[in-house]
C-alpha cells in the first residue's frame, strides 16, 4: 500500500484494521503544567493555575528589579557621587549609554557627528560605560574581538620606529613600509 505524505493531507494519518489510511485523532494533553503541580503539591488544578500565575508575576517583578538595578548602577557611574561634575563628561557618557542601548541601528560615528565630538571620544566613553556596568551594547563587536584587535594593533605599532610612532600620533603618515601597515585606509 502506498504511503500518503503528511504535507499533502495536513493531518496525522494512521491505518485502520482494513489497512486504510484514516485521520489519527490525538487525545488532548492529559497533564499540563498546572495538573503536574496539582498532583505534586496535593492541591486542586484551579489552585495550581493560580500559583503558576503568581510565579509568573514574581518572575516579571524580578526582571524589572534587575533592570532597575542596572539603570541605577548606570546613573551612579555616569554622575559621580563626589567631586566636581563635568557636564560635558556626563553628556558624553549618556551619549555612550544611548549607543549601548541602541536598537535602531544608529552608529556611534553618526551619534558622535550629531553631538559634535570625534568618534574616538564617543567610543572611549562607550567602552568606559560598558566596562563599568558590565554591559555589552547591541551594536558592539564581541568582547573577544576587542582583545584580538588590540593585540594586532600592538604588533603593528611595535614594527614602527620611535620617530614613526611619534609622527603617526601627530596625524602624519610616514612613507615607510612598517608605517603603511598601520595607516588607515582612505
Amino acid at each position: 500500500m502506498a504511503q500518503i505524505a503528511l504535507e499533502f493531507t495536513g493531518n496525522i494519518l494512521a491505518y485502520n484494521e482494513a489497512n486504510n489510511a484514516v485521520e489519527a485523532v490525538m487525545p488532548p494533553e492529559i497533564d499540563g503544567e498546572a495538573e503536574h503541580l496539582a498532583d505534586h503539591a496535593g492541591i486542586t488544578p484551579r489552585q495550581a493555575e493560580a500559583a503558576l500565575e503568581w510565579m509568573r508575576g514574581r518572575e516579571l517583578e524580578e526582571i524589572r528589579r534587575a533592570a532597575g538595578d542596572v539603570v541605577g548602577r548606570l546613573f551612579a557611574e555616569i554622575v559621580p557621587a563626589t567631586g566636581k561634575i563635568e557636564p560635558r563628561v556626563v553628556g558624553l557618557r549618556f551619549l555612550a549609554s544611548s549607543f549601548l542601548l541602541n536598537r535602531t541601528g544608529e552608529t556611534l560615528t553618526h551619534l558622535a557627528e550629531r553631538c559634535g565630538v570625534s568618534k574616538q571620544l564617543a567610543d572611549y566613553h562607550a567602552l568606559w560605560v560598558g566596562d563599568r556596568i558590565g554591559f555589552h551594547g547591541f551594536a558592539q563587536k564581541r568582547t573577544e574581538a576587542r582583545a584580538s584587535y588590540a593585540a594586532a594593533q600592538r604588533q603593528s605599532w611595535s614594527r614602527l620606529t620611535p620617530e614613526e610612532r611619534k609622527a603617526r600620533r601627530a596625524g602624519k603618515k610616514p612613507n615607510t613600509p612598517a608605517a603603511q601597515d598601520v595607516a588607515p585606509a582612505a
